[in-house]
């Protein structure tokens, strides 16, 4: 709730690399409409790759991890009669708030009662309770080469966490109904805030991205559902880390510096409308067949590639057409594998 307070939010000085960022996001965001319209088919595709890497992404942020395939089969047929491990629980329960979001984004207010309800969901196919406070202060620190201990920064207290989420969401709501601070700025400070308060024992990195993207959503910034930020992040996590850090520093006085986490933010964001856009183009005006337009995207890798690759490359094309290809360019000499299974290494032969 501190980067809300005292005005902080009006008064700020943005500089205009932030204000370019944040036009660059508008003039993406102005041609969403025109997506929807022309190519209904590719954003769906595009929609169940994101799902799957969003939830991959978020969750190995964390340090959960799970083969690609079995990843594939939870989120894409449901439940299965077992849930092997506290892992996939943890990623079946990521998947559900997501696709909560993905759907519902308009009908869920931001209050506690609703942040409780979603991170229940999180946690609903593992043994651990959610939808409740953290019991016990927590501390955020880093093990260093030494294997000594850093302290990155003190969340609020235990007995402080219900009040405070309370005043967050009640600043957050009285903000956007003032409409004066502009809701890219207003998630992010929400987000930070979020993070500052830490106000579960487990999951908060998981639900902060989650109501990251329940916030665009409501602003109408829709590229979470077809280009995962969560792996945008991953990819970038150190920098994550480092300017949460930077960001978070006099947080309790309300001294802190927000611009580093909401640059970062914003060029998560633009990040992805841009691939958003490169990934709509080449779909859109890729000529041929689904297997002609796998020859075409393995022809422009750069050295060993995976069958992963292609299934990003060409999201709505099948697993047979991939796997059709291979074998017809493997027998025509025009590729080598390295490998075996899911864990082969494909090359063109000069």
């Amino acid at each position: 709730m501190n980067s809300f307070l005292n005005d902080r939010l009006l008064n700020m000085n943005v500089p205009m690399r932030i204000v370019r960022l944040i036009g660059k996001i508008n003039e993406y965001k102005g041609k969403q409409d025109l997506y929807n319209q022309q190519s209904p088919q590719i954003l769906e595709s595009l929609k169940k790759v994101a799902v799957i890497e969003s939830t991959k992404a978020s969750n190995e942020i964390e340090g959960i991890k799970i083969e690609y395939k079995r990843l594939h089969d939870i989120i894409n047929k449901g439940k299965p009669v077992n849930l092997e491990n506290r892992s996939e629980g943890e990623i079946m329960g990521y998947k559900e708030v997501l696709n909560l979001i993905h759907t519902s984004a308009a009908h869920i207010p931001i209050k506690p009662s609703v942040i409780l309800q979603l991170h229940g969901e999180l946690y609903k196919f593992v043994p651990t309770e959610g939808r409740h406070w953290k019991s016990s202060d927590n501390f955020i620190q880093e093990t260093l080469p030494d294997g000594s201990k850093f302290m990155r920064f003190k969340p609020v207290s235990a007995f402080m966490t219900p009040d405070a989420i309370e005043k967050l969401c009640n600043l957050t709501n009285e903000s956007i109904k003032n409409n004066e601070i502009d809701p890219l700025i207003l998630t992010g400070a929400f987000v930070l805030d979020f993070l500052c308060i830490h106000p579960f024992d487990d999951g908060n990195g998981r639900m902060s991205r989650l109501l990251t993207l329940l916030l665009l959503y409501k602003f109408g910034y829709e590229v979470g559902r077809f280009i995962s930020l969560e792996k945008i992040i991953e990819k970038n996590k150190e920098e994550y880390y480092n300017t949460l850090y930077l960001s978070s520093q006099k947080w309790h006085s309300s001294e802190h510096i927000l611009l580093p986490w909401i640059e970062y933010m914003l060029g998560v964001i633009v990040s992805a409308y841009r691939e958003f856009e490169n990934r709509v183009g080449n779909l859109e005006n890729t000529k041929g067949s689904k297997s002609y337009r796998v020859e075409n995207s393995i022809n422009h890798f750069i050295g060993p590639f995976t069958k992963n690759d292609i299934r990003k490359a060409c999201p709505d094309v099948g697993e047979s057409t991939i796997n059709r290809v291979l074998s017809k360019l493997r027998e025509e000499n025009i590729i080598t594998a390295t490998g075996k299974g899911r864990n082969a290494k494909w090359t063109i032969i000069n």
